[in-house]
């Protein structure tokens, strides 16, 4: 054998009696004395085994007690983790009523279908029709491919019948719907591939950016480290096509304009229409359509310049919260009583765990729901009034022949009215009882346009947008003359009962003369104040004029309100034209070279005086209230905005009381009256024949004011004359004659006024005086 196989053979048989187990008595001092040495002691290394496992037990252990002792509530917290997110509480805006009650204004209700997308799909997305299916599994059923393709068929089903139901529902073929569905589709589709576009751009841009670098190659080993750190942390870069938008998770409109009916079917069996939901719209609907359309306005979405103009406004916030597409009050009633209608919504505080689960609900702000605005305006009154303009503008009121009330006796062409108005309010407190202008537009034509109508209305040269009750200035005639009168009076210039002579002009008989001169040659004779009214002698008003001066019949033009507004709750009203000599202006008034004739011009109310319809009614109000100048309105009152309030929070308007006119005596107001009811009932007088009616007293004026085309008919009074109730104003724009054209107008409204009881029968038909004046009278001027 080998010496060298020996020495190994032994050594081995030594190593192998060190690891053999020995008592302490059999222990090698020697071994011992030769250092540590863990393979001549095993016990040795069974503790060293030991505490190398105990250790990373004892450091778990540790970090276990830490985290359930210590750090618990830190992570429990991470799983109550909530947001709070706030939602709109929507709120209505408020109505507009009628004094009868009968809705002007209010907001209808539109619903649309619309169906959530992965439904909508066609062919339908695989992925969702397999999360559908297994979401009606078990776990145990979910691995069964049979029962899950069992279910896909019949998810399938369940969508080609609900479609079949809708389209029975909604009276649409499956066509159409189909269509509908394609064309969402298809837009959504688009907005996907936009959005990748998108993605694409940037990511090509962020490449360029990135900066080129110069320096050497790295080393193998950082370039190895690098690329396993990122491998690591970085997903690969690969194009994984266009990525889901939130489009495909929405819900999409496919059928619009559902009725009521069909909502509430859907709603109450979403098992039939599954994936369905019905989406509210509110608008402004106008049930009357043309209706008081001036007056009522209109209300449409909130653009983005008007949104601008608030915040300027408003830069601390606005109080009534308006936001983009909020119907907000543009014209008319809706403009000026925005904020009683506006509704501000409220706000609900929505709290939801980390799986999106609402497990709280708090109202932060209660809504406020829009006031209904109930107005003074008398729908059948109105109606009406309406009716009546309309067919005055229908009527040829100019012939081929001269008009026999015009200074000019120029032959006419045969023509309509351009335009009309008749407004009539309660002559104590401004109540406006109608406020009718022709021609007219339907409110709804604004807020969804037809192309047909809307080109005809926009191509009318008659402006049926013009609110003519107060933005139609016109002279006002010998309407104007009634506060000529009562400046005459009040200066002492013209005493009433004083016996005036005309002769049928001023100066010459070419110029400045009354009517019956021009076609007969001859003059009224000797006239009173009240028979310069009845008959309309513009001689005894020039007269006047002359003798007065300028300064006080202007002074008792602005007391009477003439070049100012009347204050009406209405935006946009015109303050007309007062001519004034030099003097201080004010509101309406235009300063102008004066010469002796603007003075006599003025008088009749010509010259460049300019008024509106209001405030002529005005004028008639405070001559039949003993000289009260009030406050024209439409607004009564304001509803609740719940049901629940015991009382009114506001009112539509501050009580306004009249305000009397400085100066204006009752006698003088008493001989104004008088005049007024002789141009009615007295034969001479110029609305005897039109305008006259045997169920009660009227009091008013004719007017025709002269332009340089056709003239404009006019006629302003009161009735009934005892105890006036309601004055009124009917204008008819290039009408002609206003006793001719206007005063049957008249006629005809306050035979309503009577026929619904607004107007009664007086228990005589004129004063003493009055009376014993008209049974001297036979002749007819």
């Amino acid at each position: 054998m080998n010496v060298d196989v020996v020495v190994l053979i032994v050594g081995t048989l030594e190593h192998m009696m060190l690891n053999r187990p020995v008592s302490f008595s059999e222990r090698d001092d020697a071994a011992a004395d030769r250092g540590f040495n863990p393979d001549r002691d095993p016990r040795i290394r069974l503790v060293v085994l030991w505490i190398g496992m105990l250790l990373p037990v004892l450091v778990v252990t540790g970090r276990v007690a830490q985290l359930q002792l210590s750090l618990r509530e830190d992570f429990a917290a991470a799983f109550s983790l909530t947001t709070e997110t706030l939602e709109d509480i929507p709120a209505r805006d408020g109505r507009i009523l009628a004094a009868d009650g009968s809705i002007l204004a209010g907001d209808a209700e539109t619903y649309d279908l619309a169906v959530y997308y992965p439904a909508l799909k066609n062919p339908p997305d695989e992925k969702w029709v397999a999360d559908q299916s297994r979401m009606r599994l078990s776990k145990t059923d979910r691995k069964d491919q049979a029962k899950v393709e069992e279910q896909k068929a019949k998810i399938l089903a369940e969508r080609e019948v609900a479609w079949q139901k809708i389209a029975e529902l909604t009276d649409r073929s499956l066509d159409e719907i189909n269509e509908a569905r394609e064309r969402e589709q298809q837009r959504v589709e688009r907005i996907k591939e936009s959005v990748y576009r998108r993605q694409l751009q940037r990511s090509e841009a962020a490449g360029e950016m990135q900066p080129k670098s110069e320096e050497k190659s790295p080393s193998v080993v950082y370039s190895i480290w690098d690329q396993l750190q990122q491998a690591l942390s970085e997903p690969p870069e690969r194009d994984r096509g266009p990525q889901p938008v939130k489009e495909e998770f929405e819900y999409h409109t496919v059928i619009s304009g559902i009725d009521a009916e069909s909502r509430a079917e859907i709603e109450a069996h979403p098992e039939r229409y599954p994936y369905t939901q019905i989406i509210v719209h509110r608008r402004r609907h106008y049930p009357a359509g043309e209706l008081a359309s001036h007056v009522i306005g209109i209300r449409k979405p909130l653009t983005d310049e008007q949104l601008a103009k608030r915040k300027e406004r408003f830069p601390d916030g606005d109080p009534q919260d308006y936001r983009l597409g909020d119907p907000c009050g543009l014209s008319g009633l809706e403009l000026s009583y925005d904020s009683l209608l506006k509704g501000v919504r409220g706000q609900r505080a929505l709290v939801k765990n980390r799986r999106g689960e609402i497990v709280e609900t708090r109202v932060v702000r209660l809504p406020q729901h829009g006031r209904d605005l109930v107005l003074t305006l008398d729908a059948d009154v109105q109606r009406r009034a309406e009716q009546l303009l309309d067919e005055a503008l229908a009527k040829v009121t100019i012939k081929g022949t001269v008009d026999p009330e015009t200074s000019q006796g120029q032959f006419r062409d045969p023509t309509c009215p351009q335009g009309g108005a008749l407004v009539a309010l309660d002559v104590q407190t401004g109540a406006i009882l109608a406020a009718a202008a022709a021609p007219r537009f339907d409110l709804n034509l604004l807020i969804t346009p037809d192309a047909a109508q809307w080109d005809e209305v926009k191509s009318d040269p008659r402006s049926p947008f013009l609110s003519r009750v107060t933005q139609m200035a016109l002279p006002p005639g010998s309407v104007f003359k009634i506060v000529s009168a009562v400046a005459a009076i009040e200066s002492g210039k013209m005493p009433p009962l004083s016996q005036f002579h005309c002769q049928g002009f001023l100066d010459r008989p070419d110029r400045n003369r009354c009517l019956p001169f021009r076609h007969s040659g001859v003059g009224h004779g000797d006239v009173s104040l009240a028979d310069a009214l009845c008959r309309s002698c513009n001689v005894y008003f020039y007269t006047a004029a002359r003798r007065m001066g300028p300064r006080s019949l202007v002074d008792w033009a602005r007391r009477f309100g003439v070049g100012q507004p009347t204050g009406i709750d209405l935006p946009s009203e015109s303050a007309g034209r007062l001519p004034v000599p030099d003097a201080p202006l004010g509101v309406g008034e235009v300063q102008e070279k004066w010469k002796p004739g603007t003075t006599l011009d003025l008088s009749i109310g010509q010259s460049s005086l300019m008024m509106t319809p209001l405030q002529m009614a005005r004028i008639m109000a405070a001559i039949a209230n003993d000289g009260h100048l009030v406050t024209p309105h439409f607004a009564a009152d304001s509803g609740p905005a719940s049901m629940d309030e015991t009382s009114y929070l506001r009112s539509a308007i501050p009580a306004s009381q009249a305000q009397p006119i400085e100066g204006l005596r009752r006698e003088t107001l008493g001989y104004v009256r008088e005049g007024l009811t002789m141009v009615v009932h007295h034969p001479r007088g110029t609305a005897y024949k039109t305008v006259r009616m045997k169920e009660i007293t009227i009091a008013g004026k004719t007017g025709t004011a002269e332009t340089s085309g056709v003239d404009h008919a006019w006629f302003a009074g009161y009735a009934p004359a005892e105890q006036p109730r309601i004055a009124f104003v009917v204008v008819l724009q290039n009408g002609g004659s206003g006793g001719a054209v206007a005063g049957p107008v008249a006629h005809d409204f306050l035979k309503t006024l009577v026929e619904l009881g607004l107007v009664t029968k007086p228990s005589s038909l004129l004063s003493d005086r009055s009376a014993s004046r008209i049974s001297s009278e036979h002749s007819v001027d």
